[in-house]
């Protein structure tokens, strides 16, 4: 994060994942990601369409939460 935020000089990060994915919604909030929204039938898996939560880190909120911690 630091790198695409420090180096690269991106505004904005974006991942997304299965609802039922768990572990991947934990990590994603741990670090800070923020849940935005609802992506339906976002990605065909295995001939399926999945929908998806949307995650994001925008630079600022990055920021702002190094200073509290």
């Amino acid at each position: 994060i630091r790198f695409a935020f420090d180096t690269l000089r991106l505004h904005r990060i974006e991942a997304a994942c299965i609802p039922d994915n768990t572990r991947s919604i934990r990590v994603l909030e741990k670090a800070g990601f923020r849940r935005e929204g609802l992506l339906r039938s976002y990605l065909r898996i295995n001939g399926v369409w999945q929908d998806h939560y949307l995650y994001a880190l925008i630079a600022g909120d990055q920021r702002n939460e190094q200073e509290r911690g």
